[in-house]
């Protein structure tokens, strides 16, 4: 299991390691293949539970295979092919309401994959459904994902019409070296087009912005920070790229272009960097990798602000009563207690929705986490105690937490726990450092079968950055 130890006495290098990998679901739980296509599962399901939820829509069509994402996704091919799925998401949306009847929703995502590969028609098409399936009186966000090449007037607009307003896009990077290494064919004169267009008629956008790279250098991540900020999107993502994540392809272009995986030390220096330069130019972290720019930077100091967020990944990375509808190839739904997952492959999903009219789940965990708002909440930057059955939590974890306060990674308030800024720097490795020894085992076990698999990471080791121990007491 990977042996992570908090470093209580050091000022600012809380852990002796950086976890390599960022973000997962909790409880991350093992799958087992579905008995039938798990409608029982809706049947057993304790609607009364459920205290918030979210919806979240699957797009697996991309034109161009970006080499370090992780997600279910394949080339675009025809438009007849993507027709064919949007029939069957729509379909699904039908099938799925027969046994959750028509719920409130507080947020929905449509993500991929590129999204934005759809027709001005077929984004109706999805609204129509989603509004006759769900009740939406209480919708705060409606996040749609977006490719600069395939964004236009027409598909923004359509957007709007079914109530969209927030609009994500993926930069990554604007250095020619790394645009080629990782496939991303657009310009940046499409990239900024693009930016324009979408902040020109959304209140709320967002971009996407890598670092940690092997072989980056600290000047090429502050000309990124320089140009992405231009943009003027109202939040950014700014996490580093999750190697062991990534495809075979990506880490073949690594070997062939010679460059070294970074250290884990220097992502962390990284990250300190990006984080002061960020809030230098007006910008508050409001997530684990997430800021967004504040109207006085005299509103910067505290480590998380609390608007605006992602509120659909609040709920991804939130409480044992949240709850995540799924719909679409490799789309995941997680109500109390139980995650169903939708089975991976684009055609026989299509096949299994229209032509056997069944919900498509393949796999089911089962996995009560009465912990998980305690162990999901460094993401957030805090936790509302009201919200835990803290009876319930287990020890490991309540211990875990109170290390945690002790080494001055999270603050006791009241009413609520919040992260120090030395906490929202390592809250990946507070995530690890919260979860039942059961879940620890299983990420690490993932961590070594993509090692095994040729997927490389940097030295974990942050010895190198500590402070000597007669320094950091006096």
């Amino acid at each position: 299991m990977f042996d992570l130890r908090i470093l209580r006495d050091q000022p600012t290098i809380k852990f002796d390691r950086q976890l390599p990998v960022f973000n997962w679901p909790h409880p991350f739980s093992r799958l087992e293949s579905c008995v039938d296509d798990g409608r029982h599962i809706y049947a057993d399901r304790h609607e009364a539970l459920v205290r918030r939820r979210a919806v979240y829509l699957h797009v697996p069509f991309c034109e161009t295979i970006c080499n370090f994402c992780p997600f279910g996704r394949e080339r675009y091919t025809s438009a007849a092919t993507v027709e064919k799925y949007v029939d069957a998401l729509v379909q699904e949306i039908s099938l799925k309401q027969r046994f959750i009847g028509r719920c409130e929703v507080d947020a929905i995502a449509v993500g991929g994959g590129t999204p934005s590969l759809l027709a001005p028609d077929q984004i109706a098409r999805i609204g129509t459904a989603l509004a006759q399936a769900f009740d939406l009186g209480r919708l705060r966000e409606f996040t749609f994902e977006a490719e600069v090449k395939s964004v236009s007037q027409q598909k923004l607009q359509a957007m709007r019409d079914i109530g969209v307003n927030r609009v994500s896009f993926g930069v990554q990077t604007f250095s020619d070296r790394y645009r080629e290494l990782f496939s991303l064919d657009a310009h940046a004169r499409q990239v900024r087009a693009a930016a324009a267009m979408i902040t020109s008629m959304f209140d709320h956008t967002n971009a996407d912005l890598l670092y940690g790279m092997a072989g980056q250098e600290l000047g090429e991540l502050d000309d990124d920070i320089a140009a992405i900020t231009e943009l003027g999107t109202t939040t950014l993502d700014v996490y580093p790229i999750n190697n062991l994540s990534a495809t075979s392809a990506m880490h073949r272009a690594i070997r062939r272009a010679g460059l070294g995986y970074l250290p884990e030390a220097a992502r962390v220096r990284f990250r300190m960097h990006a984080e002061e330069r960020l809030r230098g130019l007006g910008y508050s972290p409001i997530s684990g990798y997430g800021f967004a720019r504040t109207d006085s930077r005299a509103d910067v100091a505290g480590p998380v602000q609390e608007t605006p967020t992602f509120l659909y990944h609040d709920l991804v990375y939130g409480h044992e009563d949240d709850e995540i509808i799924g719909y679409g190839s490799s789309a995941m739904s997680r109500s109390p207690g139980v995650s169903l997952c939708n089975i991976d492959n684009r055609r026989a999903y299509v096949e299994t929705v229209i032509g056997k009219k069944s919900l498509p789940h393949d796999r089911i965990g089962r996995c009560r986490s009465p912990e998980r708002g305690v162990v999901t909440f460094p993401f957030r930057g805090e936790l509302d105690k009201a919200r835990v059955p803290w009876h319930q939590v287990p020890d490991e974890t309540l211990n875990a937490l109170r290390e945690a306060i002790d080494a001055d990674l999270v603050t006791d308030e009241g009413e609520r726990y919040v992260l120090t800024r030395h906490g929202w720097l390592f809250y990946v490795n507070l995530m690890f450092h919260l979860m039942p020894a059961s879940g620890k085992q299983l990420i690490s076990q993932k961590m070594e079968e993509m090692e095994h698999g040729g997927r490389l990471t940097g030295i974990t080791d942050l010895t190198n950055l500590m402070v000597p121990t007669e320094v950091a007491t006096r």
